[in-house]
């Protein structure tokens, strides 16, 4: 990986990639934006998805992607990297060393999952970026940790989502939004569920 990029580096001077080593010198995390990405970035990267759960190798290292839409509404990729972990450690310098590639550009509003250190680490890294939480992720998020509130295996899923959905799309009022919350809670009798507690907390980010 590295001889390619440092080959890319020769056909292209705008290629860009870092590595960061540990104390052993051995690779921790490995980023890359190559002249392409930075063009596109340059056009359309107000918003921007960092997504963490696109794939992991076999030793549970996730590849991940700055990803945006262009105008046409295609996606793009804005830059790459393969993380050592999930830390907030390797959150700041993979960031630091993309915006050193974008020329400081931060944007406006970037969309991640659940994850608390990304959530921790954005404002230290962009403290002007609205961080949002990405609706398909808390939909399957809601799948694994609260449709066991559905007493038929059947419809758990479908019924999951119809409730989410409701609070995600259909409730513009920030005072009926908490009304039918709480009616929600007392119909299905969770109160107690964590992630339901948890997602309220950040219901800003994604009502």
């Amino acid at each position: 990986i590295l001889q390619y990029f440092r080959k890319k580096t020769l056909e292209n001077p705008s290629f860009f990639y870092s590595v960061q080593l540990d104390n052993e010198e051995q690779i921790t995390n490995t980023i890359w934006v190559d002249a392409q990405m930075i063009k596109d970035y340059g056009q359309f990267g107000d918003v921007e998805t960092f997504d963490t759960t696109y794939k992991l190798n076999s030793a549970h290292r996730p590849f991940v992607s700055f990803v945006g839409f262009n105008h046409h509404r295609e996606t793009i990729i804005f830059g790459a990297t393969l993380m050592y972990d999930e830390t907030a450690d390797s959150f700041i310098w993979i960031f630091r060393r993309f915006l050193e590639a974008v020329s400081s550009k931060a944007p406006k509003i970037i969309f991640t999952d659940q994850d608390a250190a990304m959530a921790n680490f954005i404002p230290i890294v962009m403290p002007n970026t609205f961080h949002r939480l990405c609706t398909w992720h808390l939909m399957q998020n809601a799948l694994r940790h609260a449709n066991s509130i559905f007493k038929d295996k059947k419809v758990r899923d479908k019924e999951m989502k119809s409730v989410l959905s409701k609070f995600m799309y259909d409730i513009e009022d920030e005072d009926d939004f908490t009304l039918k919350w709480e009616e929600m809670l007392d119909k299905y009798e969770v109160r107690d569920n964590h992630w339901l507690k948890l997602t309220y907390g950040v219901k800003e980010k994604w009502g």
